[in-house]
């Protein structure tokens, strides 16, 4: 193999790494907006529900997390129940 054939084979294969790992972000956010737990999360990819938390907990997910609200975001200033991303957190 050539120098430029092995160099175009690791840009390749860094390209469809990345677009991988964009779409399995993409699939944990549907996850989580679907109401899936961490550890349901955890058991479909084959990890614990703390290590697919770890991984993927900043991912913003639509909408508030409390199921009683109708709030559009996760921005605490916005949201009419006070709850903004993260378990636990309120508007102060």
């Amino acid at each position: 193999m050539t120098e430029n054939a092995a160099l175009s084979g690791l840009s390749n294969a860094s390209a469809s790494l990345r677009q991988a790992e964009n779409d399995l972000d993409a699939a944990v956010t549907s996850a989580r907006e679907a109401g899936l737990s961490w550890a349901q999360i955890g058991s479909a990819l084959g990890v614990s529900r703390q290590s697919a938390h770890e991984r993927w907990g900043h991912l913003a997910r639509g909408g508030c997390q409390r199921r009683d609200c109708d709030c559009p975001s996760h921005d605490p200033s916005q949201c009419p129940c006070g709850h903004g991303p993260g378990k636990g957190r309120t508007a102060g």
